[in-house]
């Protein structure tokens, strides 16, 4: 049984299990939606980049702003509000300009609620003791939830997409108003504007973000292309329910047992593992078109995200003072899912027209080995945290 044993648990574990339903929504289906408005797969491609676009600075904005008021409860709750706020214009709007807008303004808010979230749940572990990865589970449990529900059953990817989004983010709105005031008074310590970036100074740092971006550029054709490329194939959105169900299912169980044996393989091995897992899948990928073998490699997700994610985790919290939490929370975004995300989801889409499906996966596989050697440059410690 997971550990629940305080009161102040409780509201962070709704928060990741509402917050990744969303995701579980607005990740696989969003880029076939705005497909079938009529756009250029370059297009939704260039879309899909202004949320790592934003969170090149938009992450660092939030953190400083929660480092420097030690309130980043209070700041979680802003920005929940500003991205519920950002995403109804996609009611409405059908056209790439106002397209641009409207997620432009949803995601300098939406990118930084996972760091500001991560340094919570960290802030309360340091307090009351326990393991991250019990906590960040539930999102992965409202991922798979939210994600196979709706694939099975809606017949196609249409406006639902976005209306049952916009449901659950009002959700998610008012829930940050449960979380507690984490962080206590201002920090005591005077925070520097630029402390975010003055942490690049840690060698060991540097690899860490670089391996993670280049690990979330081959990423960025799954999570971009993933369901442009199934329906091309000619198979049912319930292929992308069930390949994603089974993929977050796979990450609940990597995050279940990851404490077990985080005492037995370091951070960094643990990273380099996730990294030729791959690999593998994306060759795989790069040539099947059976709809059993996807959805059966998308149970090597728990690896892709689940180990990369908690391993990159405990890393950051053993290189970065606990008083800068949240700036290098929202470092990390910014590095990995910011530039990652924004060389790769602008490579994928354009990549998808020239190459197609296939030979893009293939590309990405051979990026993959690139993250794994980068990886191995990080002394294989373990993290002072419970990870």
């Amino acid at each position: 049984m997971l550990p629940i044993q305080a009161t102040g648990r409780l509201p962070l574990i709704g928060f990741y299990a509402l917050y990744f339903s969303i995701t579980g929504i607005v990740l696989p289906f969003l880029p076939a939606y705005l497909k079938s408005l009529t756009l250029s797969v370059s297009q939704v491609g260039l879309l899909l980049s202004l949320s790592p676009l934003l969170s090149l600075g938009a992450p660092h904005f939030w953190g400083h702003l929660a480092d420097r008021t030690g309130r980043p409860n209070r700041v979680l709750n802003l920005v929940c509000c500003g991205a519920c706020v950002g995403f109804i214009p996609l009611l409405f709007v059908d056209r790439f300009p106002t397209l641009v807008l409207a997620l432009a303004a949803y995601a300098f808010f939406a990118s930084s609620i996972t760091p500001l979230l991560d340094t919570l749940a960290l802030q309360h572990i340091a307090r009351t003791g326990g393991s991250y990865s019990h906590l960040r589970l539930f999102g992965s449990l409202g991922f798979v939830l939210s994600s196979t529900l709706f694939g099975l059953t809606v017949e196609s990817v249409g406006h639902a997409t976005v209306v049952t989004a916009l449901a659950l983010l009002t959700a998610l709105a008012l829930w940050s108003f449960t979380l507690r005031d984490a962080g206590g008074p201002p920090a005591q310590v005077p925070v520097h504007p630029l402390a975010g970036l003055q942490l690049l100074a840690d060698r060991e740092l540097r690899w860490l973000l670089a391996a993670c971006a280049l690990h979330w550029i081959a990423c960025a054709p799954y999570h971009g292309t993933f369901s442009i490329f199934v329906g091309s194939l000619g198979l049912p959105p319930s292929v992308v329910g069930i390949a994603m169900g089974l993929g977050v299912a796979s990450e609940v169980l990597v995050m279940l047992f990851y404490p077990r044996v985080a005492d037995r393989i370091s951070p960094r091995d643990l990273l380099a593992i996730a990294f030729a897992a791959s690999t593998l899948r994306w060759a795989a990928l790069s040539v099947t078109t059976s709809p059993i073998l996807i959805a059966a490699l998308s149970l090597l997700h728990g690896l892709s995200f689940g180990a990369f994610y908690v391993a990159s985790i405990a890393i950051v919290v053993r290189r970065v003072p606990p008083h800068l939490r949240a700036s290098g929370q929202g470092l990390f975004a910014a590095i990995t899912f910011g530039i990652g995300g924004l060389v790769g989801y602008s490579s994928a889409g354009a990549g998808y027209d020239w190459l197609g499906g296939h030979r893009l996966f293939a590309a990405a596989a051979v990026l993959e080995l690139a993250a794994a050697a980068i990886v191995l440059r990080i002394t294989p410690e373990k993290p002072r945290l419970p990870a």
